[in-house]
């Protein structure tokens, strides 16, 4: 069961991130704005701060539900096209749970999008420990 949600929702996600289009959207390491205890770095900059914070608050939304199909956030996208803010919200599309945690996003405002990962066991990582366990028994078997 798990196997085919994790199939239909790589169909679904594939047309939004394809192989042109990665080079054009965020590619975010969560690990480099972290300290050892995976809190927030405070020797980082305040700009680096502003866009952890902002980064991190994708990462809360698609851990705390932890579905396979989209999530339609309240996160306000950050993007200023032609000086004007954008009034899309987020949509997170898919995380990828069973493989390497990469957390996919997009605004259908304005189309930025991005991709999160490195972000487990970070203070924005709000997955249950049981529901980790088991999804790395599945990556695993």
């Amino acid at each position: 069961m798990i196997l085919t949600l994790l199939k239909f929702s790589r169909q679904i996600i594939h047309p939004v991130f394809d192989s042109k289009e990665t080079r054009y959207c965020w590619q975010v390491n969560m690990q480099q704005y972290l300290d050892e205890d995976g809190g927030l770095n405070p020797l980082i900059s305040r700009s680096s701060a502003i866009m952890a914070g902002y980064f991190g608050k994708i990462v809360e939304a698609a851990t705390r539900d932890a579905t396979f199909g989209p999530i339609f956030s309240n996160i306000c996208c950050r993007r200023r096209p032609h000086r004007y803010p954008c009034r899309g919200r987020l949509e997170i599309i898919y995380v990828d749970y069973l493989q390497n945690g990469e957390i996919y996003w997009h605004c259908p405002a304005c189309s930025d999008k991005g991709i999160i990962f490195g972000w487990e066991g970070s203070c924005w990582d709000f997955m249950a420990s049981d529901s980790r366990f088991v999804t790395q028994a599945a990556n695993d078997g």
